[in-house]
């Protein structure tokens, strides 16, 4: 045996090893390539997921003859293409264990921070450029035990409240209005009984809020984000499921008709890094925030939603051609931003009077919202069809918001210093064409709208001199047209 024919066996027995251990797992790679192609009249963010600034924000601050500008130009066309959501995942088939199958799942996209846009705070993203710094994310990683009716999942995936995103061109869709696409580290539990019933229930990480699920961030505090809580998030759902006149399309999987109602609740505190040491009641003390106090508190978001899946013209087969399906889910709740709703500002301030010091003292409360999505869905042929969906949020039990707050009914934005949205809604039409299975096109013509709760004045542009300007408005708006390609593998 010469060396070369050692080596070359060397190798095959280095490769059949780990092969052979892993015999009992099972591989497949998939997930799909999208291009993203779009025109915005205002800088959205590629998801719109985000609180539009306001229409009157149509000029840089300060300009002067002369001189460059600091500030920020929204409402003007953009064109933008991008493949940072093109995504890929394994499955892992494992061996059986306690009479169940095993399965794993990771999946992994590049939307992860850097996107370009703006945000309503007028904050711009991190620079990209097409082939530098779109940055990995996990979006899923989970296994399970599957029983003939019973699931047992391990891992990070979308919450019982995520199943009935729209399907729009956009990823995220309607993560401000209808259905977020929440995705946290859980133990679910679900099981089915009577054949068309599951109940199913969830306790994972609890996420924060906007801006964290606390008051002030300083120096020295130890609760940042997640670690804003002392419980975890906890879900339950109840759904009925069954085909009582035929199915209809959803992600362009013949679906029954479906009943779910689902809720959501977890806990957590606002307190800031420094306190004011002349209040010494643990249960009531403040805590220091410039010369505006707030009390330690425990917080409750909670949310309660219901969806049904109609097939309105079913099919009785796989054949979708002339089949319609109508989808809707409704919810309300506070401090939705928990789970997985965005851009809310769900802390508000009510104003409780001064102290002897001079200090504004407020209590933190979060903000009541109810909302809902509606998606028509219809299918010309087994390769065209058209998708039309509208949302939307809608804050209630606020009172009046102002920039001092001077009475208890009075109100201060999130923060102190920021914004909150009142109202916003949504609307997506699309054209799909799905030559084949592995091929999928769409055209999408939307229309997002926002109102805040306080009006605005915008610097206006001059010649020789800044001016505060005259134009206020509390309204944001924003078209958008786009076109995405996908290979599915």
């Amino acid at each position: 045996m010469n060396k070369r024919t050692f080596l070359i066996l060397a190798i095959v027995v280095a490769l059949a090893l780990p092969t052979a251990a892993m015999a009992a797992a099972e591989f497949s790679l998939g997930g799909y390539i999208k291009l993203d192609a779009y025109w915005d009249s205002t800088q959205e963010n590629k998801n719109q997921n985000a609180a539009l600034v306001r229409n009157n924000n149509i000029a840089p601050t300060g300009v002067t003859a002369g001189t460059l500008s600091t500030g920020s130009n929204f409402h003007h066309g953009r064109l933008k293409f991008t493949s940072q959501s093109s995504r890929f995942n394994f499955t892992i088939k494992g061996p059986k264990l306690w009479g169940a199958t095993t399965t794993g799942f990771i999946e992994m996209d590049m939307d992860q921070g850097g996107e370009v846009g703006l945000s309503s705070s007028a904050t711009a993203f991190a620079a990209q450029s097409a082939s530098n710094n779109y940055t990995p994310r996990l979006r899923h990683a989970f296994f399970r035990l599957n029983w003939p009716e019973t699931e047992l999942l391990f891992g990070q995936y979308f919450t019982l409240l995520s199943k009935w995103f729209p399907e729009t061109l956009q990823d995220g869709p309607f993560q401000l209005t209808g259905t977020p696409t929440a995705r946290i580290p859980m133990i679910k539990l679900t099981q089915k009984f009577l054949g068309a019933w599951s109940v199913s229930a969830l306790v994972g990480e609890a996420n924060p809020i906007t801006n964290g699920q606390i008051y002030q961030a300083a120096t020295g505090n130890d609760r940042l984000g997640a670690e804003v809580t002392e419980a975890p998030q906890v879900q339950a759902q109840v759904a009925f499921e069954q085909d009582l006149w035929g199915k209809a399309a959803w992600y362009g999987k013949p679906t029954p008709f479906t009943a779910e109602i689902t809720a959501g609740w977890q806990r957590g505190i606002t307190e800031a890094a420094t306190r004011n040491l002349l209040i010494t009641s643990q249960d009531n003390y403040f805590v220091s925030a410039g010369t505006n106090l707030t009390r330690h508190q425990y917080l409750d978001p909670w949310v309660v939603m219901g969806t049904l899946f109609i097939p309105v013209i079913p099919t009785q087969s796989a054949n979708l051609a002339g089949t319609a399906s109508l989808q809707t889910s409704w919810w309300v709740g506070q401090g939705v931003e928990a789970f997985g709703w965005s851009t809310f500002g769900s802390q508000v301030f009510r104003f409780q009077g001064v102290d002897s010091a001079g200090n504004n003292i407020y209590n933190v409360d979060l903000m009541n919202r109810f909302g809902g999505q509606v998606q028509g869905q219809y299918y010309f042929n087994n390769q065209w069809f058209v998708t039309g969906a509208w949302g939307f949020s809608k804050a209630f039990g606020v009172g009046a918001f102002e920039a001092g707050g001077n009475a208890a009914t009075n109100f201060k934005a999130n923060a102190f210093n920021g914004d909150a949205v009142n109202y916003h809604h949504e609307f997506n039409l699309a054209l799909w064409y799905r030559p084949i299975q592995a091929f999928k096109f769409g055209l999408q013509y939307a229309y997002n709208r926002t109102n805040y709760f306080q009006n605005a004045n915008v610097t206006g542009v001059t010649t020789g001199a800044s001016s505060t300007g005259s134009n206020i408005t509390n309204l944001g708006e924003a078209h958008r047209v786009e076109f995405v390609g996908l290979f599915f593998f």
